[in-house]
């Protein structure tokens, strides 16, 4: 009798349709399917593959974009120079700290330090504010009418000599107060486009310390005029005077 185990077929020879126990046998086994375990175990050894590719070339491809890192401790009250800055190529995900970075050195040369920068830290727009004019200088902004301020045709990097009126009548007198003064920014007082209004906001880079002092008192005091000036020559010395002692250079009705 044949093995009921397995499906077992009786073969015999060639143009004989009977079937008997002493032709060919031949074992044929049913295919089946891969089971569950097998397919899943295939699904996490394909995913971990690719983990794995993706971490290697993630870890091995050069970055695309270049930031500004400090090329020393930047300490607060620095002014950056450019041998304080280098460029490296790193990739940052997360835009938003992007937005606060810089991708090359220029906008920063010149501008001060906030907070500590270590070196090897990327310069971030929070830490530094931008300053204009040359080292050692002090900005101020006075708010000055258009009809004194060169008729509002003063530009950014120009130079002015301020002026100040004491006085009313027979009586006023005028004396410069700071003479040629760098012309930084000129906008609108009032936050609009220039011509808007009557007044605009100059901001100047007065030479030192006491030359600012003497353009803050004379901002409250007096009536400021300012008066365009030569470009200074290189290595010129600037003089600059002590607030409201400089000697009259024009007298009389306004």
């Amino acid at each position: 009798m044949p093995d009921l185990d397995v499906a077992t077929r009786f073969q015999t020879p060639a143009g004989d349709g009977d079937w008997s126990p002493g032709g060919k046998r031949t074992i044929e086994r049913r295919r089946t399917l891969p089971g569950g375990r097998a397919v899943v175990g295939g699904f996490l050894i394909a995913a971990a593959a690719v983990i794995t590719f993706s971490a290697y070339t993630g870890a091995t491809r050069t970055p695309r974009q270049s930031y500004v890192v400090a090329a020393r401790p930047l300490e607060p009250g620095t002014r950056i120079g450019p041998d304080d800055l280098r460029v490296v190529a790193l990739d940052v995900p997360d835009a938003g700290v992007r937005g606060q970075l810089f991708s090359g050195p220029a906008p920063l040369v010149g501008a001060s330090v906030l907070a500590p920068i270590p070196a090897g830290s990327l310069v971030e727009a929070s830490a530094v504010v931008g300053r204009g004019g040359a080292p050692g200088t002090r900005e101020i902004s006075i708010s000055v009418d258009r009809s004194r301020a060169v008729g509002g045709t003063l530009k950014p990097g120009e130079f002015v000599d301020v002026l100040s009126t004491f006085g009313q009548g027979a009586g006023s007198s005028t004396v410069v107060m700071v003479p040629h003064v760098e012309v930084l920014t000129v906008s609108a007082a009032g936050g609009g486009a220039i011509g808007d209004t009557a007044t605009e906001m100059i901001v100047l880079a007065a030479p030192d310390g006491p030359s600012a002092e003497a353009i803050a008192d004379a901002a409250i005091a007096t009536q400021i005029t300012l008066v365009r000036a030569a470009e200074q020559p290189p290595g010129t010395p600037v003089t600059t005077v002590a607030p409201f002692e400089a000697q009259p250079v024009a007298s009389g009705g306004s």
